[in-house]
């Protein structure tokens, strides 16, 4: 059992032992169970209507300091500027850090980073380091632009880019050679770093998907600011409180679509269709993606816009209203498909990080460590840990969404609105526990 180089997802991908099917038809029924168990005899009224939680004074003053905020700021930015090194003076050679360090640490490595630390990434994105030197080079507000950039936006460009990425990530024939990652990453930071000047820093909130990725994920976190200050919170209260921005469920269906056509493109039908076809590969790849998001996409508004029936609000609404309740899906689907591939490519990235341009550099001490790949002994640890994560996902998904269905409607139509959302997110989660068992 090892992880192969250079399968679908950039440079690395899950290849451990695919799920056992047993554990297959045990998260089906413990999904099943729990989640009639949690519409049926759970709460009637909003539990979580406070985000309330635990003031944490003297870390907000700690992470509010300006000199502790540029450091973070500086470091992260330096980090990057060191990848920039090996992308544009490395060799073409998977050793160069920098396929890892896209494909793997930024990537991957966001859901474990803002889970853990919460909105770290919209605080430290070196986008926004970069642009704010040049607005103090320039002397202007960093928060102001050019044009004002229309509320309606919402984070739209960012589910367009997370598409792109996904694209290069896992259909990009070249996407491990400089040449093209080159290209995307100039053009990457290009267009966020011009339209931040055009539009000031809300354009990196709207359109950089790092950091939609990160910031969605980050309203899981247990740390929440609530009033300027740094909180301690319950993530069922913090989650179910967040109002997406518009463009969400575009956002989500991206994230949770790119996974699922991962797992899906190694199953056997797929491969064999994809061979016995006379259309090209590349087609077939950039319509199979776009696919699964738009099925992930439709499904989901259809079952928000059903809610909307029981209401008297536009039901138009309610796939952004209830967006928070897929994030613990794509987190859940996240950590069962990827947590190998970041530990053990993790490593690796680590150690060639050393040696950006590859000649015999040991800048960091990691060039002569070897790649623990011992979790891969634990197949059955695994496994344990793959189903945990979905089901896990969704139980925190079911409950998100039933204590936003019984906020949203009438308590006499909480219930009968939830049905066709229950239905969408059990089909999410056994169609994840098939994937991962890739017959």
């Amino acid at each position: 059992m090892t992880v192969a180089l250079l399968p679908l997802h950039g440079i690395g991908s899950r290849d451990d032992l695919p799920l056992p099917f047993g554990f297959v038809i045990i998260g089906a029924v413990l999904t099943l169970i729990i989640s009639f168990g949690v519409l049926l005899f759970a709460w009637r009224r909003p539990r979580y209507s406070t985000i309330g939680g635990r003031e944490l004074p003297r870390l907000t003053a700690l992470i509010d300091n300006r000199v502790v905020r540029l450091v973070a700021r500086l470091l992260i930015l330096a980090a990057y500027g060191w990848a920039a090194l090996a992308l544009l003076a490395g060799k073409d050679l998977l050793t160069n850090p920098i396929f890892g360090y896209v494909f793997v640490w930024m990537w991957v490595g966001l859901v474990p980073i803002s889970l853990l630390f919460g909105q770290f990434w919209r605080a430290t994105n070196p986008l926004r380091t970069i642009h704010r030197g040049l607005c103090a080079v320039a002397r202007i507000d960093s928060s102001l632009g050019l044009l004002t950039l229309p509320r309606r936006i919402g984070v739209w460009p960012a589910a367009v880019g997370l598409f792109a990425f996904g694209w290069l990530e896992l259909v990009q024939p070249e996407r491990t050679t400089l040449g093209v990652l080159r290209v995307w990453a100039l053009s990457w930071l290009v267009i966020m770093v011009l339209g931040a000047i055009v539009f000031g820093q809300r354009w990196i909130a709207a359109a950089d998907p790092f950091e939609t990725y990160a910031s969605t994920i980050a309203e899981m976190s247990i740390w929440r600011r609530v009033g300027g200050s740094l909180r301690l919170v319950n993530p069922l209260a913090g989650l179910s409180s967040w109002l997406p921005p518009r463009g969400a469920p575009a956002a989500v269906a991206a994230l949770l679509g790119i996974t699922a056509y991962d797992s899906f493109t190694n199953t056997s039908w797929w491969i064999r269709t994809v061979q016995a076809s006379n259309a090209p590969p590349l087609l077939w790849q950039t319509v199979g993606l776009l696919v699964m998001i738009i099925i992930v996409l439709t499904s989901f508004s259809a079952a928000a816009r059903w809610m909307g029936r029981y209401t008297t609000e536009s039901s138009a609404a309610y796939p952004r209203l209830m967006a928070c309740s897929v994030v613990p899906i794509v987190v859940g689907y996240a950590i069962a498909h990827y947590a190998t591939l970041l530990i053990v490519e993790g490593q690796r990235v680590a150690i060639n990080f050393s040696d950006p341009l590859g000649r015999g550099w040991n800048v960091f001490g990691s060039a002569e460590m070897g790649v623990n790949s011992a979790i891969f002994n634990r197949p059955t640890a695994i496994a344990v840990i793959q189903l945990a994560a979905i089901v896990g996902g969704h139980v925190m998904a079911v409950v998100v969404a039933h204590e936003k269905a019984v906020r949203l409607l009438p308590p006499e139509r909480a219930l009968a609105g939830q049905w066709p959302m229950l239905a969408v997110m059990v089909g999410y989660t056994c169609a994840g526990l098939l994937l991962l068992f890739s017959p």
